[in-house]
């Protein structure tokens, strides 16, 4: 079961095939760990809530086959995790994801070609935003750039909360989708340490 495609290693996963979870877990493990990390900064807290991904992922592995995208789900159940931690323990001192902002990973023994990459990258960003319609613009910006949260934006704007939500979603589909397009070779967990939100 080497280098098996992944819509054939998500149908054999779905099917209680535990070595091609077993497959599954060793490919997607670090990426789970670096985006929890990325959220949490606690080791062990990224061990339980990767831990419970993968539960997840295995509890609910009879819709595998239906997913789109298996790294947005992973990014999605690994973000709801994540919130479910800060909820049992509450006295976790972190920043709430929805506020952390925009940026790019940071690597400390960063290239010059990868830093140029990345300032393509940001640029290109800034563009797609630019492009965006002016309401899920300035959401996407009041959240992204002033730091608002979800409720102050909507009562800036006289809108409700899940219109907040919506635009903020739209806004960050349409941003994902063609930077992928433009960098295909980009990781997904750069990506994402993007667009969290």
């Amino acid at each position: 079961m080497i280098d098996l495609p992944t819509d054939e290693l998500l149908r054999r996963v779905s099917i209680d095939n535990r070595k091609a979870f077993d497959m599954f877990y060793n490919i997607y493990y670090k990426q789970v760990f670096r985006f929890a990390y990325y959220l949490l900064k606690d080791t062990s807290a990224c061990r339980e809530v990767v831990s419970n991904v993968f539960f997840s992922v295995w509890r609910s592995k009879a819709s595998l086959t239906k997913i789109k995208s298996i790294e947005a789900y992973l990014y999605t159940t690994t973000r709801n995790e994540v919130q479910r931690y800060l909820h049992r323990n509450n006295d976790y001192k972190n920043v709430s994801i929805d506020e952390i902002p925009i940026q790019l990973e940071i690597n400390e023994d960063e290239t010059p070609e990868r830093k140029l990459i990345n300032e393509e990258i940001e640029a290109f960003v800034g563009q797609i935003i630019d492009e965006l319609p002016e309401k899920c613009r300035a959401i996407f910006l009041m959240n992204r750039h002033e730091g608002l949260k979800n409720a102050e934006i909507a009562e800036r704007l006289s809108i409700s909360e899940s219109t907040v939500r919506v635009q903020m979603k739209i806004a960050i589909e349409k941003i994902t989708s063609q930077v992928k397009q433009q960098f295909p070779n980009l990781t997904f967990i750069t990506l994402l340490c993007m667009l969290l939100g």
